[in-house]
């Protein structure tokens, strides 16, 4: 609610600078726009970059003994998440070109700095549908909880728009467009990973311990614990198709209906699980050896409606 009310105060501001400075028959306009956007859901693809559990020194003291245990193998794993929706709210400077050439080749296009803020409200928890590398093993059995979650989804995005107007002798003027710009984007993310606290069920173990050293070893990893909840961000490229239609009210105040559709590339970030088998993030005791991992998904995406004035100077 807070953040509707601070949206709505900005665009109240904006328009009462606008209408201050208005010049009529500029070519300028400036336009505020509030709505919603829907999202499609989300595929997450994790890479941890950690390795075998059984070479980690706070679960195993003898780790040493095993040349394997010096390198890091990265396991993977993915999960499902279902479309969200959430508001979307911007504003924008444009120019008319038909008021600089009225007889020209360009009269029906105009050109447009846009910001749009976008929240899409996912709040779902997802189970670990599948894993590779080093996963797979943990995955049949022994991991008792594998689950993703993702918070809402945020962006501020700035983009560069080019309109086609389809001008005709009513009040009415449909248009097409297409823009290229950038998001500055945030997910809220969450991560569980708990263990079997049952000592047998601990099976992914691969390494040719004792019989002793190999109980050990289970026994220190029944029922850890790895987890994180934290924020995501990356600055992603993106391009949108838009289209719509105004409806004259006056000379310059006109009223709207936009939708749009927008694309963007690749989100991925770093996570840090703390704690990490229940112990800080780090295969080693002397802080050595950290462990990470990367979250990706190629679906950020929207859908958006829209109304919108538009004041024309």
């Amino acid at each position: 609610m807070r953040r509707w009310y601070s949206i709505g105060i900005m665009m109240i501001a904006t328009w009462a600078v606008a209408s201050g400075l208005a010049h009529a028959g500029s070519g300028f306009y400036f336009s505020s726009e509030m709505g919603a956007n829907f999202a499609p859901g989300l595929d997450i693809k994790g890479t941890g970059y950690d390795g075998s559990s059984e070479c980690d020194e706070f679960i195993n003291q003898w780790f040493h003994e095993q040349s394997e245990c010096a390198i890091q193998v990265p396991g993977g794993w993915k999960s499902d998440m279902d479309g969200a929706s959430g508001i979307l709210a911007g504003a924008a400077v444009g120019y008319r070109l038909r008021d600089r050439y009225p007889n020209g080749p360009w009269a029906r296009f105009r050109i447009e700095l846009e910001y749009f803020y976008r929240e899409s409200e996912y709040n779902q928890t997802s189970s670990v549908v599948s894993g590779t590398g080093s996963d797979i093993a943990k995955l049949d059995g022994e991991i008792q909880r594998a689950t993703d979650r993702i918070g809402s989804l945020t962006s501020h995005n700035l983009f560069g728009n080019l309109y086609f107007d389809f001008i005709n002798g009513s009040r009415f003027t449909p248009y097409i467009g297409f823009g290229a710009g950038t998001g500055f984007t945030n997910v809220g993310y969450g991560s569980l990973w708990q263990r079997n606290s049952d000592p047998t069920k601990i099976t992914s173990l691969k390494l040719p311990w004792d019989p002793d050293q190999r109980a050990t070893i289970q026994r220190n990893l029944a029922g850890t614990t790895s987890s994180v909840q934290t924020e995501l961000s990356d600055t992603l490229f993106g391009y949108q198709i838009l289209f719509g239609v105004d409806y004259a009210l006056t000379e310059s105040v006109s009223l709207g209906a936009k939708g749009r559709w927008v694309t963007f590339s690749s989100f991925s970030d770093t996570v840090v699980w703390n704690p990490l088998r229940s112990h800080p993030p780090n295969r080693r005791r002397d802080g050595s050896q950290p462990v990470f991992g990367r979250i990706e998904t190629d679906d950020i995406s929207l859908f958006g409606f829209t109304l919108n004035l538009k004041y024309h100077f």
